[in-house]
């Protein structure tokens, strides 16, 4: 696997976890309908259920299989760096929600190295490119 072939597997965590995150919302708002306005046609909920389910379960997997390649990264920082920027939701400066943009690197360089400057910025640049080429090294082809 090459670099920009571990980069974008990486990437796809964030559509993933999205993906999960909505259509769980949505079966919560249909079993909350299904309680308040029950229908004689049978339960949307239930039917909803059956069919995100495998969906939910692959998302599942692939996450899992992502975050497993990260985790077996020797470096702590360069784990570090793929976690804050690929696997934990950044938030939006302005509103403080959830964004399902990536972390900035002057926020990861500031967790990390505890300055945003851009030698730090810089630094965590290369421990970026360093986990990349140890994680197209050591994953397996999809």
């Amino acid at each position: 696997m090459t670099r920009d072939e571990a980069k974008t597997r990486l990437e796809r965590y964030t559509g993933l976890r999205l993906e999960v995150r909505i259509r769980l919302e949505r079966l919560a708002t249909l079993q909350q309908m299904d309680r308040e306005q029950p229908s004689p046609c049978g339960s949307r909920s239930e039917e909803y259920a059956r069919e995100i389910a495998p969906i939910a379960q692959a998302n599942r997997r692939e996450m899992a299989e992502i975050e497993a390649a990260v985790a077996a990264l020797s470096d702590p920082l360069e784990r570090e760096v793929l976690r804050l920027r690929y696997l934990k939701p950044s938030k939006d400066p302005r509103t403080g929600k959830r964004s399902i943009r990536h972390t900035a690197w002057k926020d990861i360089s500031a967790v990390l190295l505890g300055n945003a400057r851009e030698d730090g910025v810089r630094a965590c640049l290369r421990f970026h490119g360093n986990a990349l080429s140890h994680l197209a090294d050591s994953w397996p082809e999809p």
